[in-house]
């Protein structure tokens, strides 16, 4: 299961509307659908968490393809062993190698 405003893996979830929300997330969620009931204004709590996602993550996003299948079987045992999810292990592995590379 994934958030929806922050993306992470999770093992359950609070549902707000059609949402499924972290607890980390729940709150921020939680607080903007009441200020927009408090001005009237039509609340969806899918919609404001995609929106708080959208902030928190505009740098882009991307596709890799044509992974060699041992790798990406690797990679996800080696996410699992360190507790984080593939994201976290590709940006760790990024930062490593652009630290080690002049």
């Amino acid at each position: 299961m994934i958030c929806d405003a922050c993306g992470k893996h999770i093992q359950s979830g609070t549902g707000a509307g059609r949402a499924i929300l972290c607890r980390t997330c729940f709150p921020d969620v939680m607080a903007e659908v009441e200020r927009l009931r408090g001005e009237g204004k039509p609340t969806d709590a899918l919609s404001i968490a995609r929106q708080i996602f959208r902030e928190n993550h505009s740098v882009g996003s991307y596709l890799l393809r044509d992974i060699p299948a041992e790798l990406w079987t690797a990679a996800k045992h080696k996410a699992v062993d360190e507790g984080i999810n593939l994201r976290e292990l590709i940006l760790k592995a990024l930062q490593e190698y652009l630290k080690n590379t002049p």
